[in-house]
């Protein structure tokens, strides 16, 4: 459903969204376009209006967070990074004009190895911004929907992110987007490592330790899980290398905004 009907339904989705103004902006040439090349870059990625719709949706939370931003922010989701991708690819010149219009700059396309501070720092850029935009605390344990997207459309190689024991965890998803389930706890993403990033402030980070104790109590279970910076960290460096090609990485495999 890629014609007429698909566009329609497109856009009967981008009038419910929170960012309805803007992706009622978007070119109507855009869906038809993403659904005859994206498979190039994402194989096996959904070509139906729906995953479209959601997709363009998470650009837009991402382009929200980004313009924020005063460091660079790492896209956690392939879904939304693929419409990013496509529309460079059909027209950038007019991609950077939307920027400017509904965001006020234009956001730049960074690739994860010219990013100053790697993946890890700029996801949790992105991290504290969507939670603040959110109307919620930076360190608090809340997973805003940018970085769930993958994993509620099932994306080809994408990354699911979820809230384990209060901490940010994620895996990857395979070929048909199902999870494999070993489960990485990113440090820069814990309540620690958005402290040390300068993401937080101290009173929003003793008020986590706090909540962390609660639910360490609550549960009566002494392991790391209720800490601020606990959980197995053993693919951290993953974040470094992106994820835009075989899906490594905890990222969309690029980023956008200011990088000082």
């Amino acid at each position: 459903m890629q014609g007429r009907e698909g566009s329609h339904e497109v856009a009967k989705q981008f009038a419910r969204s929170a960012h309805a103004r803007a992706l009622d902006e978007i070119p109507d040439t855009l869906f038809p376009y993403w659904a005859e090349t994206s498979q190039q870059e994402f194989p096996g990625i959904p070509r139906d209006p729906s995953f479209f719709a959601q997709s363009a949706e998470g650009l837009m939370m991402f382009f929200d967070c980004a313009a924020a931003a005063r460091k660079t922010c790492g896209l956690p989701s392939r879904a939304a990074d693929s419409v990013w991708h496509a529309w460079m690819r059909m027209d950038e010149t007019g991609l950077h004009r939307f920027c400017i219009r509904q965001f006020g700059k234009i956001i730049p396309h960074v690739e994860a190895a010219q990013m100053a501070g790697g993946m890890q720092a700029a996801l949790a850029v992105c991290l504290a911004q969507a939670r603040r935009r959110a109307a919620r605390p930076a360190a608090d344990a809340y997973l805003p929907p940018l970085f769930s997207l993958d994993r509620r459309l099932g994306m080809p190689h994408g990354v699911a992110y979820s809230i384990v024991g209060g901490l940010v965890a994620y895996c990857m998803l395979d070929a048909s987007g199902n999870p494999n389930h070993h489960m990485v706890f990113p440090e820069a993403l814990s309540p620690d490592g958005l402290a040390l990033l300068g993401l937080v402030g101290k009173a929003e980070y003793d008020e986590a330790a706090d909540r962390a104790s609660r639910r360490e109590r609550d549960s009566g279970d002494g392991g790391s899980a209720g800490s601020l910076g606990g959980g197995d960290n053993d693919g951290g460096s993953d974040c470094d290398g992106g994820g835009s090609g075989d899906g490594g990485g905890c990222g969309g495999g690029c980023g956008g905004g200011c990088s000082s």
